[in-house]
């Protein structure tokens, strides 16, 4: 079983499907949370309520962050980690279809560990899960073990 998870913020229902779909084809999907909004987010990260038992819904390895969401942004999600001590290690990865300088360099400023373009078809989510497992998950590649 991974030892890592992510949480995913998403209110896309393709693409949260396209990325279940390529987390569990490289057997990774237990390792996926969604929430789809911006205040699920927090409410998620900071063990709120139907957030609280971390058996069932345990502190990210990374999140996946989108920055337009409904209700809190991805912007508004993104300074409230920041802005608290005991997230400050951990990895956020914005996955945006937004092309603007201006939003890359807000969310560097913010303090996202990566920025990345959100993929333009299903073929290409795949691509998104291999680059979290080389840069930001701890689990063992299945394919070195045969």
């Amino acid at each position: 079983m991974p030892s890592a998870t992510v949480l995913y913020v998403e209110d896309e229902q393709y693409d949260v499907l396209f990325m279940r779909k390529a987390f569990e084809s490289v057997g990774l999907g237990e390792s996926l949370k969604v929430v789809t909004d911006g205040r699920q987010a927090i409410h998620y990260l900071g063990g709120k309520g139907e957030y609280q038992d971390r058996t069932k819904h345990p502190l990210p390895s990374v999140v996946l962050l989108d920055l337009k969401l409904p209700i809190v942004s991805g912007f508004e999600v993104l300074r409230w980690l920041r802005g608290r001590p005991e997230f400050q290690a951990l990895p956020v990865v914005v996955l945006s279809s937004s092309t603007r300088d201006e939003d890359r360099s807000q969310v560097r400023e913010l303090g996202a560990n990566a920025y990345l373009e959100k993929p333009g078809s299903l073929l290409e989510f795949p691509t998104v899960v291999e680059y979290l497992k080389k840069r930001w998950l701890d689990v063992e590649d299945e394919t070195a073990r045969t």
